[in-house]
């Protein structure tokens, strides 16, 4: 699949012919090992990132060095997203999780091909809406249900990860102890049976 293609079908437009060249000339593809850190808090960035294959974690270190994770993105997902959207430095890091394969485009292009195209414009600006909406969810999910409501939540948001991403992550997801975690998942499993 070229690479304008990824972009058309996440975006859900169709784009010009000026447009597809310069996504076509200015995205790379690059690869990361796991385990890989793509961006360190604090650290500018500078690209946008489409997932074409492979699995990546946000996280905050909190006060005590504690890891803390924001959020996950995997197949069909741009992450790198902040920078792109407040221009000032990153206030999480981004590690992959599985190697991951991925198209990388410079911010420079992005907002050029933005204010070149309304109709990308208003489907990026939908996108960014649309993860802040996410983020808003998981909020009031940590403040108002219990430990295994929050797994249940992320298992039906994310009903493709839960079996790829490290209980530890999960359980820093949704704000429990890695052990609590291990209880609700056997509890589940044999609700399930």
């Amino acid at each position: 699949m070229r690479t304008s293609e990824y972009f058309e079908r996440k975006l859900q437009v169709i784009l010009t012919q000026d447009v597809k060249e310069t996504i076509e000339s200015k995205t790379n593809v690059v690869s990361f090992p796991a385990g890989h850190t793509v961006l360190w808090e604090g650290d500018t960035a500078s690209y946008l990132y489409y997932i074409i294959q492979g699995l990546v974690r946000g996280y905050y270190i909190d006060s005590k060095g504690n890891d803390v994770t924001k959020c996950f993105c995997a197949e069909d997902d741009f992450f790198s997203t902040e920078g792109f959207r407040i221009s000032s430095p990153a206030t999480f890091t981004i590690e992959c999780l599985e190697n991951c394969k991925c198209l990388q485009l410079p911010y420079t292009s992005l907002k050029s091909i933005v204010q070149s195209n309304k109709s990308i414009g208003d489907s990026v600006s939908h996108l960014f809406q649309v993860e802040v909406s996410k983020q808003e969810d998981r909020s009031k999910s940590l403040m108002l249900l219990n430990a295994e409501e929050r797994y249940y939540f992320f298992s039906s948001d994310y009903p493709n990860l839960r079996n790829r991403v490290p209980l530890k992550y999960i359980a820093s997801y949704i704000g429990v102890r890695a052990a609590s975690l291990s209880r609700i998942r056997k509890k589940q499993k044999s609700d399930e049976n």
